[in-house]
């Protein structure tokens, strides 16, 4: 009786199988190193242009069409331009050079000009050429003049569609051609310091669904203008905020949704611009600077704790000024203990900044009893900023570490 090797469950089919079951599994593994090699040279350098450097020069490893394509990772210098308008230059000779230049894309387009001849219907054309050029970090800044009567205006919907970076300075955001404005998906950072603001900032957050930074600087906006009432427009992933000596009136960031939020800096008068964040927020950093001169009204020292998240626990820097150190010992001094317990535990703070902005003897006094008070069990850097010429800028306060 003889048995069929060639048969369904015989030694060569056994063979085939796992074969094609070794051809298979090769496949696999190799396909994905192929499509990602199979990009343009181009595209994989804006790969690497996320990474840190060394990530990127690990990137090597790969295959053989990586190695050493980090070197050439950063920008072509062409794809930058940078113009700045003196005072005795033509602005329309500036416009009519760059104009006759063929468009092609720019990853980055920095407007500067201090010319009292330059006009807003010029400024519209260099924001053109930004749009058609596709510009993605845009910058704009005027130097001691004004267009006509007033600062120049920016629109944002008419910037470059791929834009991701922005940065304002000196200038009025103007509520024009907002409605039916398409979106800015890349657009992740907004810079504004000196603006002026004829628009509620909620169009701007609404225009700008990826926004993760917003950093806003000597704006002199009214808070209905800029912040305020923005309920149902501001962008989940905003994560940090700095308000820094801005004229709002209560800044009310509890009325926004942000579930996110895990910076937010602040430098501004406790008396007239006190800021109310989120409850649920989870910071990680915390910056307070009251810059208030004259004494504080009792009234106010409680307003600080309502101000706060409820839990702090999380918090792994805290900058804080002495002002703010002079209202958190008021309420840590014994009775009013219960009305402070946000600051009761700071178990993952790693590092304290403070900022002395005099030389009162009270000030070393409020620092014992915040460590005190604070339980600041894991803390590992103390550095204390003096405002004054007779101490170091910033050195570390390790005394108070060791006691």
């Amino acid at each position: 009786m003889s048995l069929e090797s060639d048969g369904g469950g015989g030694a060569g089919a056994k063979r085939r199988r796992v074969d094609e079951q070794g051809a298979q599994r090769k496949e696999l593994e190799a396909a994905p190193v192929v499509r990602i090699s199979a990009l343009p040279d181009d595209l994989r350098r804006r790969i690497l242009t996320r990474l840190p450097l060394k990530d990127a020069i690990r990137s090597g490893a790969l295959a053989q069409g990586w190695r050493d394509l980090w070197k050439s990772r950063w920008a072509d210098p062409t794809s930058c331009r940078a113009i700045h308008l003196l005072p005795g230059e033509n602005p329309r000779e500036v416009l009519e050079t760059l104009e006759s230049v063929p468009r092609r894309r720019l990853d980055r387009f920095s407007f500067v000009f201090e010319n009292y001849k330059f006009r807003q219907p010029h400024l519209k054309r260099f924001f053109a050429y930004a749009a058609e050029c596709r510009v993605e970090d845009l910058h704009v800044e005027v130097r001691g003049c004004n267009i006509g009567d007033g600062r120049p205006i920016f629109h944002l919907p008419l910037s470059s569609p791929l834009l991701a970076h922005l940065s304002l300075r000196n200038m009025t955001l103007f509520d024009m051609y907002y409605k039916g404005a398409r979106p800015f998906y890349f657009l992740e950072p907004i810079h504004l310091h000196s603006i002026n603001s004829g628009v509620k900032f909620s169009k701007v957050m609404a225009l700008c669904p990826r926004l993760h930074t917003l950093d806003l600087r000597c704006c002199g906006c009214s808070r209905d203008n800029m912040l305020y009432g923005a309920e149902a427009c501001t962008p989940l992933s905003l994560r940090r905020i700095t308000l820094a000596v801005c004229n709002y009136g209560g800044i009310r960031l509890d009325l926004l949704p942000m579930p996110s939020l895990c910076s937010f800096r602040y430098s501004g008068r406790f008396s007239t611009s006190l800021f109310y964040l989120p409850k649920d927020a989870t910071l990680t950093d915390l910056y307070i600077c009251f810059s208030d001169r004259e004494a504080i009204h009792q009234f106010f020292y409680y307003e600080l704790d309502r101000a706060l998240p409820d839990d702090l626990s999380g918090l792994t820097v805290l900058t804080i000024c002495s002002n703010a150190l002079k209202i958190a010992s008021s309420l840590f001094n014994g009775r009013a203990t219960p009305q402070w317990t946000k600051m009761n535990n700071l178990r993952s703070l790693r590092e304290l900044q403070l900022l002395i902005l005099g030389m009162e003897m009270d000030n070393l006094a409020n620092i014992y009893l915040f460590l005190k008070a604070c339980h600041c069990s894991n803390l590992e850097r103390l550095f204390v900023q003096a405002c004054s010429s007779r101490l170091p800028v910033m050195c570390p306060w390790r005394i108070l570490l060791d006691n």
